[in-house]
C-alpha cells in the first residue's frame, strides 16, 4: 500500500503538521494537477523541476511520474484527505502496521453513547449563541481521543515487529478510531447547523428592511 505519510514528506507519526501537509498539497497539485499538463507529458514535466526542489519532493514526483496526471492528482487528494482527518490518519497508521481493523462494529461504550445522544439533542435545539459553545465542546472532546490515539499507538509503534498484534493496544486504538470517527461525523453536523443559524439570522436581519 501506498504510505501516504511519505509521499507527503510527514514523519510517519499521528500528530502531523496540518500547514505542512498543505503546503506538500499545493507543491504536488502544481506539477501532477490535469490541467497543468495539457501541453506536456508529466516526464516532461519533471525535467523543468527547479534546482531548489527539495530531495522529498523529487523522490514523490518520481513515484507519482509513472502514473497519468489523473491518476496521481488522484493519489495525491486521497493522501491529503486521509491525512488531514484525525480519524482517517489514525486508520491508515494502523494499517501501515499491517493491523486489521473492523472498525465498523457499534460503539460499546455506554458512556459515551450517553454523552453523545445529549450531545445530538442540544445540537437539534441550538441557537446561534449555545451552538458557538457546542463546537468547543465538541473540539475539546475530539482533541482529548486524538491525544488518547497517539498515547496508544506510540506504544504500538514502540512494539517489536512480532509483538505489534497486542490484542489489548489493538482493540484500544480501534475503539479509540471507531469513536473519532462517529465525532467527525458530528462535526460536520456542527458546521451545518452553524451555517443553517448563520442563514437564519441573515435572513432575519433583511426581513427587517422590508
Amino acid at each position: 500500500m501506498v504510505n501516504y505519510f511519505e509521499l507527503m514528506n510527514l514523519p510517519q507519526h499521528y500528530q502531523i503538521d496540518i500547514a505542512k501537509l498543505q503546503q506538500t498539497l499545493r507543491q504536488l497539485q502544481s506539477k501532477f494537477h490535469p490541467d497543468n499538463n495539457l501541453d506536456a507529458s508529466v516526464s516532461e514535466q519533471n525535467l523543468s523541476l527547479s534546482a531548489n526542489t527539495d530531495g522529498f519532493l523529487r523522490e514523490s514526483i518520481a513515484k507519482l511520474s509513472a502514473l497519468k496526471p489523473e491518476q496521481a492528482s488522484a493519489i495525491i487528494n486521497e493522501a491529503y484527505n486521509t491525512l488531514k482527518n484525525p480519524d482517517s490518519r489514525a486508520s491508515h497508521l494502523l494499517a501501515l502496521k499491517g493491523i486489521s481493523q473492523s472498525i465498523n462494529q457499534p460503539i460499546r461504550d455506554l458512556d459515551f453513547l450517553d454523552d453523545a445522544m445529549s450531545f445530538r439533542i442540544d445540537l437539534d435545539d441550538a441557537d446561534s449563541q449555545s451552538i458557538t459553545l457546542l463546537s468547543k465542546k465538541l473540539t475539546e472532546w475530539l482533541n482529548n481521543y486524538q491525544l488518547a490515539f497517539d498515547e496508544v499507538y506510540q506504544k504500538i509503534d514502540n512494539l517489536a515487529a512480532a509483538e505489534v498484534n497486542d490484542d489489548t493496544l489493538t482493540k484500544q486504538a480501534i475503539d479509540i478510531i471507531q469513536k473519532l470517527q462517529f465525532l467527525v461525523k458530528l462535526q460536520a453536523d456542527v458546521a451545518k447547523t452553524t451555517d443553517e443559524l448563520a442563514q437564519q439570522n441573515f435572513d432575519n436581519d433583511d426581513d427587517l428592511y422590508v
